[in-house]
């Protein structure tokens, strides 16, 4: 579908940023041959079918940027569950269409429908070449609009993400030749093209041609056939805390601030303890040294326990007794505490990384974490879906869109962009996430029109009869449809509203859920106090939950509450149901920054991974955070 003919480049700028995914840098230090003692030696990696006339580029010859988005393909491929077969066939497409270069586009080519004008809107966007080919962008020159919005389009991940959707679709493509298949999603003027692409794939990916190789390690190839060995995984040992006991660290629970500190978000948790106190690995894994990140002082230093896979961060360090490339085991000493680039003080600033993104990617809060994973063994040694911790289960997010009609002239917001421009966000947001199923609150007509357009064919949507504002949404290809209703909580001045209710079936066990989306009424002007009708509403989604619960099925309660007290304690008294944001003690004690954003289960499950991701609020997509959690146990 490309039509691809080899871009223009008008301006290359190779970004070594925050952006840059850790595997990469990790494969790149291990293609230089970085080892130690501790690798536990090396073994040889197949290195597929010898190269055909005329490809020539190997691993090696890559930059760190075109790594970088060589593994975004290889990670969001395996955590679609994608055979190896296909990941070699988006490597390969990647590589021809782009070098693995994520590409902008200027517009300039002569060669636009009036349907794209306005591409060159693609400069604003993280790049790292400018082309003009038709309405061709990002790492797989994927037409635009067609393909996706253009911050869809331009990021490697979600780009991948819609390449890996459309190659599934094509019947019988891994019987197909690699490049065969490839045009079969492209349509290139030139179908022959990624023929000689695919040797450079097996490199990448480690993996012979028919092998499954799809181990973290597998991804640390040899840039040649004769390259030998790479350094092995080290002995991994259970996750500790990254200072030492009786250091009295104190935890300032701090992920997810907002302040002048930080240009949008606080990513990790801060630790105090004084200047000098030894840093430890809080797992095993090899060690990669940032030195382009200013804010962590002279280094960043991550250990990534593999590509795509969790991945811990430490920033601020006074000295390091560690290199790039060098294997650790948890509970190795890798540097000192220090109060170096943008800190006030002596402490660790620490991150997790489930997936192995980058700062704003799949940053999830250390604090639960740690208290969940210290003395587990093992954490992060297998592909790392959104959960972290390999159970099966899915994703279940709630998010206030911002109804469209509040960024008119005379709403709340009319600074942002229309409801139905914002939907483009909205979809980035589900896609980003890898969300199952989001309870979606003031989607206005308008927006949920938007919505079915760019999203229709992955999401079906639920709400009541004539009323969109408040809606379910789930996956097409991981949902079946049982039935659905609704039922009324009083809404302004106690008027009633109706709120959806749907049961879906999981299509691998088997399983029946059952979802409730509710937007509870706020204190406004007009209705100054409606504290009343929400104590109301509350009460009665309390007793909701317990009748639906009978019917034996697990029941999720999503919504925007307004309230974050009240709310919690009468969902939560007597066990009635669990918070997805934790608690903050026995009885009535919500968590410490509780949201108005509120995600709640009953009937033999758990949640992990609780995240608010506040990014909406400041890109203009809502005025309220994206709050998203994985529910595991018996799906």
């Amino acid at each position: 579908m490309s039509g691809r003919r080899a871009p223009t480049v008008g301006v290359v700028v190779l970004l070594v940023l925050g952006g840059l995914f850790v595997g990469s840098l990790f494969l790149l230090s291990a293609l230089m041959g970085s080892m130690s003692d501790e690798s536990g030696g090396c073994d040889t990696v197949p290195a597929g079918p010898a190269p055909v006339a005329g490809a020539g580029r190997k691993v090696g010859d890559l930059t760190p940027a075109q790594l970088a988005n060589a593994q975004a393909v290889v990670a969001e491929g395996r955590r679609m569950q994608v055979p190896v077969q296909g990941i070699v066939v988006a490597l390969a497409t990647a590589s021809q269409e782009s070098g693995f270069t994520n590409y902008a586009n200027d517009g300039r080519g002569g060669d636009l429908s009036f349907l794209q004008r306005g591409i060159e809107r693609s400069l604003s966007l993280p790049h790292e070449a400018v082309g003009s080919d038709h309405g061709s962008i990002g790492i797989f020159q994927q037409q635009w609009p067609w393909w996706g919005t253009m911050s869809q389009l331009m990021d490697p991940t979600t780009s991948a993400h819609k390449f890996y959707e459309s190659l599934l679709a094509v019947p019988g493509w891994q019987s197909m030749p690699v490049t065969v298949a490839a045009q079969r999603v492209q349509r290139s003027a030139f179908p022959d093209a990624y023929a000689d692409d695919e040797a450079l794939a097996r490199q990448l990916l480690g993996s012979s041609g028919s092998a499954a190789a799809t181990s973290a390690a597998s991804f640390q190839g040899a840039a040649s056939s004769g390259a030998g060995c790479v350094a092995g995984v080290a002995a991994r040992g259970p996750v500790v805390y990254p200072l030492p006991k009786g250091s009295g660290f104190r935890d300032n629970h701090n992920f997810g601030n907002h302040g002048g500190m930080w240009s949008r978000e606080h990513t990790g948790t801060d630790l105090s303890v004084a200047c000098g106190t030894p840093v430890l690995a809080a797992t095993a894994g090899t060690v990669v040294v940032r030195t382009d990140q200013p804010w962590a002082g002279h280094w960043l230093v991550q250990v990534s326990t593999g590509v795509g896979q969790l991945t811990t961060w430490y920033g601020h360090m006074r000295a390091l007794d560690v290199t790039a490339g060098q294997t650790v085991r948890a509970g190795q000493q890798i540097g000192e505490v220090g109060d170096l680039g943008n800190a006030t003080g002596c402490h660790l600033h620490f991150e997790v990384h489930p997936q192995g993104g980058s700062i704003y990617r799949d940053s999830v809060d250390p604090s639960p974490w740690l208290a969940e994973n210290v003395g587990r063994e093992d954490v992060g040694s297998q592909p790392v879906d959104f959960n972290g911790d390999g159970e099966a289960g899915f994703t279940l997010a709630t998010f206030n869109v911002l109804g469209g009609s509040h960024t008119s002239a005379s709403g709340k917001a009319p600074g942002l962009a229309s409801g139905r421009s914002r939907a483009a966000g909205v979809v980035d947001l589900l896609d980003r996430y890898g969300v199952d199923v989001a309870g979606l609150q003031e989607l206005q007509r308008p927006q949920w029109q938007a919505l079915a357009t760019l999203a229709g064919s992955t999401y079906a949507t639920y709400s009541a009869h004539g009323d969109t504002e408040n809606a379910i949404a789930y996956r097409r290809d991981r949902w079946t449809f049982v039935r659905g209703r609704t039922f009324p909580v009083p809404y302004f001045d106690g008027h009633p509203r109706h709120m959806p209710i749907v049961r879906l079936r999981d299509r691998d066990s088997g399983q029946e859920a059952v979802f409730v989306n509710v937007h509870n009424p706020a204190d406004t002007r007009r209705f100054p106090a409606q504290g009343r009708w929400r104590a109301e509403a509350v009460a009665r989604e309390a007793a909701l939950v317990q009748r639906l619960s009978r019917q034996g099925a697990p029941v999720f309660l999503t919504g925007d509450m307004n309230d974050r007290h009240d709310v919690y304690c009468a969902l939560t008294a007597g066990n009635l149901a669990e918070s997805a944001s934790g608690s903050g003690g026995p009885g009535c004690h919500p968590p410490q920054g509780a949201q108005i954003d509120w995600i709640f289960g009953r009937g033999g499950v758990r949640f992990t991974n609780y995240t608010v991701d506040r990014g909406p609020l400041h890109d203009g997509t809502s005025d309220h955070p994206f709050v998203v959690a994985r529910v595991v146990g018996g799906f």
